[in-house]
């Protein structure tokens, strides 16, 4: 029962923000939707081509193959252009021994000397091409390596939207088949209070009679009315976990006569790690923590890069002569070469650097072998969990099998005057009170599949597939 308060939690919570679910939903621009006779596969793969978390994860895949671009183009040509043309209305003066330029000067005097014109213009382009950079080689691995690390999050955001669109579809099946059971029990003892109530009204049997059987009738008729309310609730909760507005109409098609739990399930044979994304995803991180550290080591290395430049200065005390370029004024200018960057004491940064990566190394190693552990508990746990479930799920069944037997045996021995309508009373509590216990039961069997298969690291894959 604890699991069926958990969803009644969440299905209050929406029922009290399903208004503003709604008028949220009333300022899109976008038409309703109508999805009809929809499967749970369907309502999955709707959800992840809708749902927020995996555009996010696709788009955080797009930003990491822009990053890797982003680092290629770092070794590729770079090439730029410059333009400055400067009026030097206050020209600075510098002040020179007088005999310099008067030999009859007299020693010790000094005159100003503008060595600058007023006006002054430098063109300049300029390529630079890196030739070796260690860093560079194994940033542009790491920034590949960050892609597929991207990747790996949009099949776990799938995965996680694959559990919550399962349990809310069967969450709603469920309802759905209980509220069809409840109908069937009203008018089974509607049937029987209509029989009483005209015996009573003959004279053959007494008002009470009726009356309780009328207290039943009607406890069953407010129970029909909560599950309908109950339904829609469910019905809300799937749209929101598939992405879809509260006002989007959607029907699905499933039944659970044609759910399967099998208990073979709950055996396995052999427990893998690796068929876990969050193991993929550690794998990954791993990774990217050697390319990190090699990238550190790398930044020892000298760096080797190639420049041209090709330009042009003039100056001139007319302003009118900066702007003919091709005036004899602009004198050209130009060199290229190569620049050989040599790292040779820093302070042991990058030996600190280094120390940082190799124990968040250690760090995801650690995790990596923490996670086999966590997945061989989370594995067995699911699978005893399963298996508890199962055989409640058979109990309940027999039990509900049994009430139902006893209330029509009951009913019987009433209509042919051999028994009480208390009988029939009762009777009827007990089924109705079977049949919770066994849909209490199927939805514990249905979460513990979804857990175990969650937790072998099956989930999507088996629900695409059936």
């Amino acid at each position: 029962m604890h699991r069926f308060l958990t969803l009644f939690s969440v299905l209050f919570f929406l029922l009290l923000f399903g208004s503003q679910l709604k008028a949220q939903g009333n300022t899109q621009t976008t038409s309703t939707k109508d999805l009809e006779n929809y499967t749970l596969e369907q309502c999955i793969e709707y959800a992840i081509e809708n749902r927020v978390e995996v555009k996010n994860a696709q788009l955080d895949n797009q930003i990491a193959k822009a990053k890797v671009g982003e680092v290629r183009a770092q070794g590729l040509p770079q090439l730029e252009a410059s333009l400055s043309l400067v009026d030097n209305y206050k020209v600075p003066v510098n002040f020179l021994p007088a005999q310099i330029l008067n030999p009859q000067a007299p020693e010790g005097e000094f005159v100003g000397v503008e060595f600058q014109p007023q006006y002054v213009g430098q063109s300049k382009i300029e390529l630079q091409q890196l030739v070796f950079s260690g860093s560079y080689i194994l940033g542009l691995k790491a920034a590949a390596t960050y892609t597929e690390l991207s990747k790996k999050q949009i099949i776990q955001s799938k995965i996680d939207i694959a559990e919550s669109v399962s349990k809310a579809y069967y969450t709603l099946l469920i309802n759905r088949e209980r509220l069809e059971l409840l109908k069937q029990n009203y008018n089974r003892l509607d049937t029987v209070y209509q029989q009483t109530k005209a015996l009573y009204e003959n004279g053959f049997a007494e008002k009470i009679d009726a009356d309780r059987l009328k207290v039943s009738s009607n406890n069953i008729k407010m129970e029909i009315q909560n599950f309908e309310r109950l339904i829609e609730l469910s019905d809300m909760l799937l749209k929101f976990q598939m992405g879809l507005q509260q006002e989007d109409k959607l029907t699905v098609s499933g039944s659970l006569e044609k759910l399967e739990i099998d208990a073979s399930e709950a055996l396995v044979a052999q427990i893998n790690p690796e068929q876990r994304i969050e193991f993929s995803l550690l794998q990954t991180q791993k990774d990217l923590n050697l390319l990190q550290i090699r990238e550190y080591k790398a930044r020892y290395l000298p760096t080797l890069a190639f420049f041209a430049n090709y330009g042009a200065n003039m100056g001139s005390p007319e302003a009118k002569d900066l702007i003919p370029f091709s005036s004899d004024r602009w004198v050209a200018n130009g060199s290229f070469g190569l620049s050989l960057n040599i790292p040779v004491f820093d302070s042991f940064q990058k030996h600190y650097l280094i120390q940082q990566e190799k124990f968040r190394l250690l760090k995801t190693e650690n995790q990596m072998r923490d996670f086999s552990r966590i997945v061989d508990l989370q594995v067995s746990q699911s699978s005893i969990t399963l298996q508890n479930s199962i055989d409640k799920l058979k109990f309940q069944e027999e039990n509900m099998e049994l009430a139902q037997e006893i209330f029509r045996v009951t009913k019987i021995k009433y209509e042919e005057g051999v028994g009480s309508n208390l009988e029939v009373v009762e009777a009827e509590t007990a089924y109705k009170e079977a049949q919770t216990n066994y849909y209490s039961a199927l939805y514990d069997a249905m979460v513990a599949k979804i857990d175990l298969q969650k937790s072998q690291g099956t989930l999507y894959t088996v629900t695409t597939k059936e």
